[in-house]
């Protein structure tokens, strides 16, 4: 079923919709019926309530991602900040970008335009091309993000930057994730899961190594919390009080959110 690219930030009412979808001669066509005020304030108040929330590695452009689900899960949240913790894009070329995965562009801009503060962190293939991906989203990118929650101390940043195979090698690493893009493109389903399951022990095997270079790098800020993406693996990690989160990715499934409340709890929500 085809779908219709639309460019993205039309600066639209700041209200809520309801959506359905019909199709016309196999293209997937989008249906938006305006609530009642009284049905707004009802979908408001239904929804669940936070501080934070945090995803990574979204790689839009890819066909692999999953920019419906994730728009789906962010508006089942009301929050005062969205960290988007690297790799938002798979490359620049923004022709392999579908309707859906502008509309999930929409609705950040959205946010950053109201009440939320939108940080977006800098990945290892955002860095390509930051400053145009910067100025088209409207939202500067950071390395890393400190910033504090009911007295808990927290840091986030992309990852990478403990990738030892990628801070040794940037161009042969870069190169690589070119051919892991085009393979996706190219080869069926079953087959590009048949790779992907032969790289995945090389990447169980980083997300332990991002998970420890990352304490200690959080104990030498004196963070009591430190999140990051990269390696598409969720992990969970402790060492001398200090907490280690990794969010995963929304390219795999499941997909996660990092839910911080007001005071301060953590909570991984999942996405089948």
């Amino acid at each position: 079923m085809n779908e219709i690219a639309a460019p993205a930030f039309g600066g639209l009412a700041m209200t809520l919709f309801e959506q359905s979808h019909f199709t016309i001669f196999g293209t997937r066509c989008k249906k938006t019926k305006l609530l009642t005020r009284q049905k707004q304030k009802a979908k408001i108040i239904s929804m669940k309530q936070a501080h934070t929330v945090l995803f990574s590695d979204v790689h839009l452009g890819s066909p692999v991602a999953r920019a419906y689900d994730l728009l789906n899960a962010l508006k089942q949240y009301r929050f005062k900040q969205l960290i988007i913790a690297g790799d938002m894009f798979e490359d620049l070329n923004f022709k392999h970008l579908t309707s859906t995965h502008w509309e999930l562009l929409e609705h950040i801009g959205k946010l950053s335009r109201r009440d939320v503060d939108v940080v977006w962190i800098e990945g290892n293939h955002d860095g390509q091309f930051l400053e145009l991906v910067s100025h088209m989203i409207g939202i500067p990118a950071k390395k890393e993000y400190l910033w504090e929650i009911n007295g808990i101390k927290f840091l986030a940043l992309h990852g990478h930057q403990f990738d030892n195979f990628l801070s040794g090698n940037p161009y042969l690493g870069r190169a690589l994730a070119e051919l892991y893009s085009f393979l996706q493109r190219t080869i069926s389903s079953t087959f590009f899961n048949m790779f992907y399951a032969k790289i995945a022990d090389r990447w169980q095997r980083l997300t332990e190594q991002v998970a420890n270079r990352a304490l200690r790098y959080a104990r030498h800020k004196w963070r009591d919390v430190v999140i990051c993406g990269h390696t598409h693996f969720t992990y969970m990690l402790k060492q001398d009080n200090i907490r280690y989160y990794n969010l995963g990715s929304w390219a795999v499934k499941p997909s996660h959110l990092l839910v911080i409340g007001d005071d301060g709890g953590i909570t991984l929500e999942e996405t089948l």
